[in-house]
């Protein structure tokens, strides 16, 4: 069997796919050439990763001795899973809502697509869904390539309204894990919004959205730690809120030696705090662009860019766009529209939202944004 393939962009600007042999274009994968050699066994799934001195690392899957073709009459010996066994499978199409009516729009009818980009500014959608019921992705590459996507869902019930991660090697073929939060005492036992980010040490920081175990406890963003990323305990105290105002949807980008956060709440207004540490953050004046909201940021040539979305004025209509800044506190809106809705499409409607952009090891960006689901019972008011 030939296994997942691996492409990867070469800095001459040709294209290396990699399987049991490797092939070359030059004309953008419209024709390949089949380069000399034979240098794994079939169904190893091979993986390159560019490292910061310019040099690649090849990683692939052995065998144990193992054959690379079975002896004649005997069976193929079966493939191993490049990811573990997934503990869920997400649902597919609407749910019921989560405590509103059925004219209004939440994670029960919102559905998580896949759009690529080879410069991380003009996206197109690879027609992919990734889960039904399921909002605010966040896109994490570990240090082996592996890709994660943390989101909560609504569907099946056994992660009912949870923080979940779906995991590939490739971003075509997925499995889907459950996360867990240890230590949450004082707080309601409710995570959602999620947002993770590498600690200095190697570690996985989740923010999430929780409040604290009291009546008249207003939302605001919490934290934990983990050595895995499926794992977490709570860490102590607050990392951000509003007395008397609920703050929704953290997001977090260390920028030079300091740690930036925003956070919504209101309409067309970003809460910015800024940390030494990712613990202890400090209020700064709330960011106003345009009504651009802040959803996930990455480190780019020159400096470091949000993805956001800007949604119409009484109407949930709404585009994904970029700003830009070289130091966390001067922020310019790009020019142009990052991803639209694909209106020719029938897996989407009304538009494109809470994009969640990383880097690809083979150099291309993976956005996971989120739509509504075409057969949900909504019209525009």
């Amino acid at each position: 069997m030939p296994g997942i393939p691996e492409l990867a962009a070469m800095p001459d600007g040709r294209i290396r796919l990699y399987l049991s042999q490797s092939l070359i274009s030059s004309d953008g994968g419209q024709t390949w050439t089949v380069e000399e050699g034979h240098f794994i066994p079939s169904g190893a799934d091979p993986s390159l990763v560019a490292l910061p001195d310019g040099s690649y690392a090849f990683f692939y899957k052995g065998f144990s001795g193992q054959p690379d073709n079975p002896p004649p009459g005997q069976p193929e010996q079966p493939q191993l899973p490049t990811t573990p066994t997934g503990d869920f499978m997400p649902c597919s199409g609407y749910g019921e809502p989560l405590d509103a009516d059925q004219n209004q729009i939440g994670p029960w009818a919102s559905r998580l697509m896949i759009a690529f980009s080879s410069d991380g500014l003009n996206f197109t959608s690879a027609g992919q869904i990734l889960a039904d019921q399921a909002d605010v992705p966040d896109v994490l590459v570990m240090p082996g390539g592996e890709i994660r996507v943390y989101f909560v869902t609504l569907c099946p019930e056994e992660v009912r309204n949870q923080i979940v991660v779906a995991v590939s090697r490739d971003a075509a073929n997925w499995t889907y894990h459950k996360t867990s939060i240890t230590g949450m005492e004082g707080v309601q036992p409710v995570a959602v919004d999620p947002t993770v980010e590498f600690t200095p040490d190697g570690r996985i920081r989740l923010y999430f959205t929780s409040a604290a175990a009291s009546p008249d406890a207003v939302l605001q963003s919490y934290s934990a730690i983990s050595d895995d990323g499926y794992t977490f305990e709570m860490e102590s105290g607050a990392r951000f809120g509003v007395a008397g105002r609920p703050v929704l949807d953290p997001t977090v980008l260390q920028i030079g030696d300091t740690w930036h956060y925003f956070g919504g709440g209101q309409p067309g207004i970003n809460y910015h705090a800024t940390s030494p540490d990712g613990l202890n953050f400090t209020r700064q004046d709330d960011l106003k662009m345009d009504d651009f909201l802040f959803a996930n940021g990455i480190a780019v040539e020159g400096g470091y860019r949000y993805y956001g979305f800007i949604q119409q004025p009484r109407s949930a209509a709404s585009a994904i766009y970029s700003v830009f800044t070289t130091d966390g506190q001067n922020w310019v809106l790009e020019d142009g529209v990052r991803l639209t809705l694909d209106e020719s499409s029938p897996l989407e409607k009304i538009g494109v939202k809470d994009p969640g952009v990383a880097r690809l090891p083979d150099g291309r960006y993976l956005m996971v944004y989120s739509t509504l689901i075409p057969e949900y019972p909504y019209d525009e008011p």
